[in-house]
């Protein structure tokens, strides 16, 4: 009789007990954030849309390495891309889940005053204007 009422109890409490936080698509966030350069690569891109031969020149990588990362940052709903000509251009998602923005927000907050950024900022300014896209 006791393990009766011991299920019944059990089944109970499950039944009756919160559903769990469903924290899947922040963490999906902040395993897409978790190196360094797709970091900069956001800390780029929230300043507008970027081309990526821009941020290639900007971060000082390779454009296939450029392009993997940016594929990461598609795949996690960062960022969106379109194309024009060759050349496709990035730029931030407007954030739907306030989590996710919030935490977005505060890396972003975070990691634009890093003197890295800053120089990251520089040399972008600097490409801009002297490589245009072809």
């Amino acid at each position: 009789m006791a393990d009766i009422t011991a299920n019944a109890y059990a089944y109970t409490r499950m039944r009756l007990a919160p559903t769990p936080l469903d924290v899947r698509p922040t963490t999906g966030l902040l395993k897409a954030l978790a190196d360094d350069t797709r970091l900069r690569i956001v800390a780029l891109l929230s300043h507008g849309e970027l081309c990526v031969c821009h941020v290639v020149a900007a971060l000082d990588i390779s454009q296939p390495n450029a392009s993997q990362h940016l594929t990461v940052l598609r795949n996690a709903g960062l960022v969106d891309c379109r194309r024009e000509g060759s050349w496709i251009h990035y730029r931030l998602c407007a954030e739907q889940d306030p989590v996710r923005a919030r935490v977005l927000r505060a890396v972003l907050d975070g990691i634009t005053a890093l003197p890295e950024a800053t120089a990251d900022r520089a040399r972008l300014a600097d490409t801009v204007v002297s490589t245009p896209c072809e």
